[in-house]
């Protein structure tokens, strides 16, 4: 049941408060917190109302039809999307060199400007996303923080060089219904949240670049089966239930980076910890031959 997405071709521009509740203002939802520490203000993560429907509707495994969003569906959205919140304002954090949490985010339907909870400030930065999710589609959703708080965020990555531009390749999520089913998986997992551009502008700064990336983090993931299941097994779901995989006991593991299958190995223990041998590595061949 779990859903790996990805958030791809952010777009983002400067806008008044006035502005935003005008293009955002009417059938959405919004889902925002309040940020402390080394930075201070609110995060808002906004969509439209049809589209937190359909996402809902997913998170709680196909159940509820696209429609007007009830409590039930609101809190689903909650516990899934609040997590996002909160990573990238602990990436942000640790970007600054310094402390940020935000408060446990709230989720409001939004059908007037007022309705939205933005950033006590007249002048926002919104950035603009697409949230892909494997199987289901893309949805259009919306980053909202204050002005002061981006040149804030700005000033400081400066420092290490590049003007900022924003044309990062995106960050990869994973999102599961809440039906305590996962196989060894959390709830949300975010990494990869770019600032600073890395594009190339020639030979030299190319390279320089390149050992930019090298202290990027990566998602990944061992997977050790998957299965599908009809949604009556699903609710007749209890502890002491066994679900069965679709792998064989002792064959080998995958090891997926970003979704990507890039080795295979087998489980071992450490101490007390589950651990990966990598017992071998998939050609570039044969992952292209994957993603067809």
């Amino acid at each position: 049941m779990a859903k790996n997405t990805r958030f791809m071709n952010p777009a983002t521009e400067s806008s008044s408060s006035a502005d935003v509740q005008k293009e955002l203002g009417t059938k959405s939802v919004s889902l925002f917190s309040t940020i402390s520490g080394s930075l201070a203000g609110r995060a808002c993560l906004i969509m439209a109302q049809e589209n937190a429907a359909k996402i809902a509707g997913v998170m709680m495994g196909g159940m509820t039809p696209p429609g007007q969003l009830d409590n039930a569906q609101l809190q689903t959205l909650k516990d899934s999307l609040s997590p996002i919140l909160g990573t990238v304002t602990a990436q942000i954090g640790m970007k600054l060199g310094g402390t940020m949490s935000g408060s446990p985010p709230e989720i409001a339907l939004v059908n007037s400007g007022r309705d939205l909870q933005l950033p006590d400030d007249n002048s926002l930065v919104k950035t603009s996303l697409s949230l892909n999710i494997d199987g289901v589609g893309s949805f259009k959703v919306y980053y909202v923080v204050s002005l002061s708080m981006a040149n804030s965020i700005l000033d400081i990555q400066k420092g290490g060089g590049q003007k900022q531009q924003q044309q990062s390749g995106g960050m990869n999520v994973n999102m599961q219904p809440n039906m305590g089913m996962g196989g060894g998986q959390g709830s949300v997992g975010i990494k990869g949240v770019n600032f600073p551009s890395l594009a190339t502008a020639g030979a030299g700064p190319g390279q320089t670049n390149l050992n930019l990336l090298m202290d990027v983090q990566m998602a990944l993931t061992v997977e050790l089966g998957r299965t599908k299941m009809y949604i009556k097994d699903i609710l007749g779901l209890g502890e002491g239930s066994i679900i069965e995989l679709d792998k064989l006991a002792g064959e080998p593991v995958d090891l997926l980076v970003n979704g990507k299958l890039i080795a295979k190995g087998e489980v071992v223990v450490i101490d007390e910890n589950f651990g990966v041998r990598v017992t071998d590595i998939v050609s570039p061949t044969d992952r292209l031959k994957g993603e067809k």
